[in-house]
């Protein structure tokens, strides 16, 4: 009596088939999106913008209370010489700040 030699399949390559091989794509994607992210983060926060959303910002320590007007003061020359507002609204914002100091600012 001869034996039967089965062979297998051409499409199964005893690997059960191409769903098999589903969640591993799936997973190898997840893990290049992951490493993608990473990056990301690593590039944002060695450039100090965290995504803070604001311009210039160095991602430093937040400045003492009592600089704040100043600050404010800076960021109007900025947009004054941006172009962002004009002299007007400048000296019309600058006096807002005085006021809320509680008097004039000096000079």
């Amino acid at each position: 009596m001869p034996t039967e030699e089965v062979a297998p399949m051409m499409w199964d390559y005893g690997f059960g088939g191409w769903w098999m091989w589903l969640p591993g794509l799936l997973f190898g994607a997840l893990v290049i999106g992951g490493i993608v992210v990473l990056i990301v983060l690593l590039v944002r926060s060695a450039s100090g913008s965290g995504g803070s959303g604001q311009s210039g910002h160095s991602g430093g320590p937040p400045a003492a209370v009592g600089s704040q007007p100043d600050r404010a003061r800076q960021i109007l020359e900025e947009r004054l010489a941006r172009g962002e507002i004009t002299p007007d609204e400048f000296r019309s914002l600058i006096a807002t700040l005085d006021e809320g100091r509680g008097g004039g600012r000096p000079g």
